[in-house]
This record gives C-alpha cells, sequence and structure tokens, in this order.
C-alpha cells in the first residue's frame, strides 16, 4: 500500500507500474506486450472481466493474467489453455488468466502482473514507479482530492476523466497522428466542395432559362437563392444520413471484433462531420447563387 502522506481526504492509494517487455513463446513466438505491475497487497487495477483462470491467482510466483488477443497473437491457431509458459525479458512465467482487457491504442498484448514481479520481469530501470491510483474517502469529491495532492505534494494529480483528456491531448501534441488525420480530412474537404460545387454550378447553367422565366414573371431573388439552398440542403442531409448510417453499421460490426473491440462511434465525431458538410454545401452553393443572382431576365427569350 502506498500512502499519500499529509493529504487528507485519501481513502486508500496503490501504486501501479507499466512497461514494455518482449513477450516469446516456447516456440519462438515474439511480441512487444503491455506489462502493468499490480499494488501487492491489493491486486488494485487486475482485469475483473475474465475469459479464463482468476485475477486473484496472480498471487502465485512467476503469474501472468494476459488479454485474448494477446493470446491469440502469441498462439495463433490455438484453444485457450491456462498454464502455458512464456519468457518474458529471459523470465519465465506461466499465464494463469485470460482477461477481456480493453484495447490498447496499439495491437500489443496486455499483460498484468505484480508490481514486485513486473519491475524484475521489465528489468531495473531509473524510474519504476508509473502512477498511484487513489479513491477519496466518502465525502470528498475527486476534483477536491487532486486539488489537495497538487497542492500539499507538488505532485500532478488528475481525475479520471482529466487524465483520459491528458491522454488524448499527448498523442495529438506529440504524435503525427493530427497531422496525417488533418491532411485526409483537408483533401475531403477540397475535393467534397470542388465536386459538389461543380454539380450545383452545371445545375444552375442547365436551368437558367427556368430560373430566367421566374424572374421575369416576378419571383424575387431571395426567394430564388432559397430554392437552390432548399436543394442543396435536401441534398447534403440525405447524403450526411446515408454516409452516418454506414459508419454506424461499420462500428457496429466492428465492435464485436477482436482487434477492433471497443471502438465506438462518438457523436462529437458525427456532429463534426455535419458541420464540415454544411461548409462544403454553404461554399458550393454560393457558386450557383451568383450565377443565378446576375442573371437577367431579358436574356431568356434572346435567340
Amino acid at each position: 500500500m502506498t500512502r499519500v502522506r499529509g493529504v487528507p481526504g485519501v481513502q486508500w492509494a496503490v501504486r501501479l507500474f507499466k512497461g514494455n517487455p518482449v513477450a516469446k513463446t516456447l516456440k519462438g513466438k515474439f511480441a512487444v506486450s503491455f506489462l502493468v505491475g499490480l499494488d501487492d497487497a491489493t491486486l488494485a487495477g487486475a482485469p475483473r472481466k475474465m475469459h479464463m483462470g482468476s485475477w486473484e491467482r496472480l498471487r502465485e510466483p512467476d503469474s501472468v493474467v494476459i488479454d485474448e488477443a494477446g493470446y491469440i497473437l502469441l498462439f495463433p491457431g490455438e484453444p485457450l489453455q491456462l498454464g502455458r509458459t512464456l519468457e518474458m525479458n529471459d523470465h519465465r512465467v506461466t499465464i494463469v488468466g485470460i482477461s477481456d482487457a480493453s484495447a490498447p491504442f496499439v495491437s500489443l498484448p496486455v499483460m498484468h502482473a505484480r508490481y514486485s514481479e513486473a519491475v524484475n520481469f521489465l528489468g531495473r530501470e531509473r524510474t519504476e514507479l508509473s502512477f498511484v491510483i487513489a479513491r477519496p474517502a466518502p465525502g470528498v469529491s475527486p476534483k477536491e482530492l487532486t486539488a489537495r495532492i497538487g497542492a500539499q505534494t507538488a505532485l500532478r494529480a488528475r481525475t479520471t476523466e482529466e487524465f483520459m483528456w491528458d491522454c488524448v491531448g499527448y498523442y495529438l501534441e506529440n504524435t503525427g497522428i493530427p497531422v496525417n488525420f488533418g491532411i485526409t480530412i483537408a483533401v475531403a474537404i477540397v475535393v467534397g466542395t470542388v465536386v459538389a460545387g461543380q454539380t450545383f454550378y452545371l445545375f444552375t447553367v442547365e436551368n437558367l432559362k427556368q430560373f430566367g422565366a421566374l424572374k421575369a414573371m416576378g419571383v424575387t431573388n431571395p426567394r430564388l437563392v432559397g430554392m437552390i439552398l432548399l436543394q442543396a440542403g435536401s441534398v447534403a442531409a440525405l447524403g450526411f444520413a446515408i454516409g452516418t448510417g454506414m459508419a454506424a453499421t461499420f462500428f457496429e460490426i466492428f465492435l464485436h471484433k477482436l482487434a477492433t473491440r471497443g471502438i465506438v462511434l462518438m457523436w462529437q465525431c458525427v456532429a463534426l462531420t455535419g458541420a464540415c458538410i454544411l461548409f462544403v454545401v454553404i461554399v458550393a452553393s454560393i457558386l450557383s447563387i451568383r450565377r443565378v443572382l446576375v442573371l437577367e431576365p431579358a436574356e431568356v427569350f434572346r435567340g
């Protein structure tokens, strides 16, 4: 048990360790893995969803719990079985449980072991403690407790939600993911604007006589603009509904696949996509609207 000394409101706190050792089967199959070291006394943070075995068996010496995806990666085509042996950085370990752990950002096996053994499996390093998880005492909010810890220990304390956004921010600031996705989205917006704009423009040009006839009969420019925007909005709504439905179907199917388990379609992504489509429609409609606004009704009857 690791205590946060001098901070009132802490019910309990335990230390956790994360490392990336290389796991090897006896048949020579290698894989870099995520190794999570749990507090020896409480085993807090152990996976509660198990396919086989029990996380409580981690108290046994040289034992690990591996997730199902990692097991299949290391033992492809073989049935799930406890008692198999792995070499983790030249340390022989035994699989005592197969968990249904949440999928990590990259497709690596996720293993759990006791803190003391996890440090030994990975080897001594300068910093062996990754972070401490703590539970506030009754009547103390997580936000209040993080403020106390930060003020009295000079350590950075985060709530569950804040820690989640810290992880998201790290990938956005320190990896090439935003650039790659940003380029893809920018190209899609430019191409969509050009294609949609050209389509609406050709539609307007082909029907200039009809628009001119309407203007000659007294239809005002705002009414014509409303007609064009109504057509553009109908097309955008239809395309957005079809595209969102296809995306939702894709996520629903792959949500239950082992390699992509946990993938979800967030409502923020749907809303942002809708905003991008609206932007494309507005820009594309402007090209068509301009041609109609400068149209003279007399041109309809020439020639």
